[in-house]
């Protein structure tokens, strides 16, 4: 299992939905790792102002794109409940990782 950890700022998301949105950005982080095996160790800054929301990740040290991943709050918050928002969330991050990662 990977050890992440997320920093996250929230400026419109009510606390309790906010801890919600954090245990799915967690799980589906470490689930991604555990699948492709591409790193062990991954530091996440996740804000949120406005809905507008924006992910960068350190992944094993290595930080190759300094642009942050821009997620939309409303499929994070379909996340929660929908294995398919999840999919495709899961999906967004590798993608995101892989140009981290520099590959």
């Amino acid at each position: 299992m990977a050890e992440v950890s997320l920093t996250a700022a929230f400026s419109t998301v009510p606390a309790g939905e906010a801890e919600e949105i954090k245990r799915v950005i967690v799980e589906t982080v470490q689930q991604a790792a555990q699948d492709d095996g591409t790193f062990k160790r991954a530091k996440l800054v996740f804000t949120e102002s406005d809905e507008r929301c924006g992910l960068t990740a350190e992944l094993d040290g290595v930080k190759r794109e300094g642009v942050p991943l821009q997620l939309d709050l409303e499929q994070l918050e379909d996340a929660k409940t929908s294995a398919g928002a999840r999919a495709q969330l899961k999906e967004a991050l590798r993608l995101y990782f892989r140009k981290v990662l520099g590959k």
